[in-house]
């Protein structure tokens, strides 16, 4: 890992001052910022925020304004802060406790998110050196997390913000086509070359399998990708869980980790998982998604990996083949 620098004068004072009235409100001794570092390498900008009584925050400001961004990336801070407000109220296992969030803040950015840092490395860093049966073991602790996540509901579909307005839809078809077509129109707006006839073709008809889902449960999208799941290094088990601010109000079969699932999470999930002709189409469906919005998004980062690209575009090829044949 590489050293930690510390933040400039103007930026550790300007977060010292934030910081303040949110440390007292936590804290019944006298706690003070001990040190701010900024993290590179984001989407949103970062700091690590070391306090005197050794405790560690994160604290995440929206994109600098020059960062081009996917229609839902406008709204991940905002989503990250409902999900986790809800999270932490109910004590669900590897959320960070959040501190404070400003939506209308001044400091680095229009907005802004405080919350425990979570220490460790990524399952994406560590996976290569973990055992068979300490691999199963986190499976199994992903696939029970998933399902306490699940256990929150609503009354409509759609974004968190969305929903929470009363603009969310009644049907998870409808929402999904919403959720869909934004991505689709993100590709178009820098003209990435995709099918999209065909795709939208596809979507379209076979969106009716949708309206299996009836209940709106919470499901965060990218949960269940290796580089947002912290690993404890002495003990191998999860110690946290980054990425939630994909989550919406929909089908819990469409996070990640049920792409392609283990028989360990699986069996951390319990009984409900299917692969009826009904739910494979499903599953269908929120690939072709995954892989378009990954396609997309090496654009708008401008992280074009060739070979990352060819592989996904593969993907994206070989599942709207298969939906032909549904």
């Amino acid at each position: 890992m590489a050293p930690l620098l510390p933040a400039s004068p103007d930026i550790e004072s300007e977060v010292s001052e934030k910081l303040a009235s949110v440390l007292q409100k936590h804290y019944l001794l006298p706690v003070h910022v001990a040190g701010i570092h900024p993290l590179a390498g984001h989407l949103h900008s970062l700091y690590l925020v070391q306090l005197s009584n050794e405790t560690q925050l994160l604290l995440k400001c929206s994109p600098k304004p020059t960062t081009p961004l996917l229609r839902r990336e406008h709204i991940l801070l905002d989503t990250e802060a409902r999900v986790l407000f809800l999270l932490n109220q109910n004590t669900i296992p590897c959320i960070p406790q959040i501190f404070h969030y400003d939506p209308l803040g001044d400091l680095l950015g229009p907005s802004l998110l405080i919350r425990r840092h979570i220490p460790g490395p990524t399952l994406k860093e560590v996976e290569a050196y973990l055992t068979s049966q300490e691999r199963k073991a986190v499976d199994r602790s992903l696939g029970l997390l998933v399902k306490r996540i699940a256990q929150h509901v609503s009354g409509s579909f759609g974004g968190l913000g969305q929903v929470a307005s009363a603009g969310g839809t009644q049907s998870w078809r409808d929402a999904f086509l919403g959720l869909f077509e934004g991505i689709l129109r993100d590709s178009e707006d820098v003209f990435i070359n995709l099918p999209y006839g065909e795709i939208r073709h596809q979507i379209t008809r076979l969106a009716p399998v949708l309206d299996e889902v009836l209940v709106p449960r919470l499901v965060v999208i990218d949960f269940g990708h290796a580089s947002q799941v912290f690993v404890d290094p002495a003990s191998k088990r999860i110690c946290g869980i980054s990425g939630l601010g994909t989550a919406v109000w929909g089908d819990v079969y469409m996070a990640k980790i049920f792409e392609n699932p283990s028989s360990s999470v699986l069996d951390g999930f319990g009984s409900g998982y299917t692969k009826c002709p009904s739910g494979q189409t499903r599953q269908l469906l929120y690939s072709c998604y995954r892989s378009v919005h990954s396609i997309v998004l090496q654009y708008y980062r401008k992280n074009q990996d060739v070979v990352t690209e060819i592989d996904v575009r593969r993907q994206l090829m070989t599942t709207l083949a298969r939906m032909a044949i549904v």
